[in-house]
């Protein structure tokens, strides 16, 4: 008599735990085929991110994670291409919001430069970066009567080489877009014989 009162019992149980036995055995099923699917995709983006021809722009090749980039530093005594170029590499790097651009290079401003920034401050407020930006390039880049293109047209080598291949690349940043074979021949135009090495 207590056997019938049990059958129900274990009847319930061994249909449970047919169940549970076909969950787990469609929950590992299902594991290694994620497993399979997250290895693929592991591999089609390694050897899709290793296929990639360098595309020239500087924050393509970021440094490693850990690696904290200094911010640099601008006094206002040399031309502030230099300054503009490594914030804006900064930057894309540690991928800061368009709002603190601003505040950060300003932050960083020293002697001349901090002094000029509080008095734009007080006449214009806080500028957007692109502002800022333009604003620093009348203040302490070349004097607007310059025709970049034009004095890089005009350099010429009076000394070494090397000395010439340096003022020549001061110059071409702000001579404007020029393609490799007018940097050739702007470059080469410049040499003038006879050459000293």
């Amino acid at each position: 008599m207590g056997d019938n009162n049990l059958q129900p019992t274990l009847d319930a149980l061994a249909k449970t735990l047919a169940a549970l036995q076909a969950s787990s055995e469609a929950t590992t099923k299902a594991l290694e085929a994620n497993t399979q699917a997250i290895a693929a995709l592991a591999g089609v983006r390694s050897s899709s991110s290793s296929s990639k021809e360098p595309s020239g722009e500087h924050h393509q090749d970021r440094p490693p994670k850990h690696w904290r980039p200094e911010f640099p530093r601008y006094d206002g005594k040399s031309d502030p291409l230099t300054f503009i170029n490594k914030c804006e590499s900064f930057f894309i790097q540690q991928r800061v919001m368009p709002a603190e651009r601003t505040w950060m290079a300003s932050y960083n401003l020293q002697d001349g430069a901090s002094l000029w920034y509080v008095h734009v401050q007080e006449t214009e407020g806080t500028p957007t970066w692109d502002r800022f930006k333009e604003l620093l390039n009348l203040r302490f880049g070349p004097p607007l009567r310059s025709a970049p293109l034009f004095e890089l047209s005009s350099c010429r080598r009076t000394g070494t080489v090397e000395d010439y291949q340096d003022r020549f690349q001061a110059l071409l940043p702000r001579a404007g877009r020029l393609d490799e074979a007018q940097r050739v021949q702007l470059f080469t135009g410049g040499l003038l014989p006879p050459l000293s090495l």
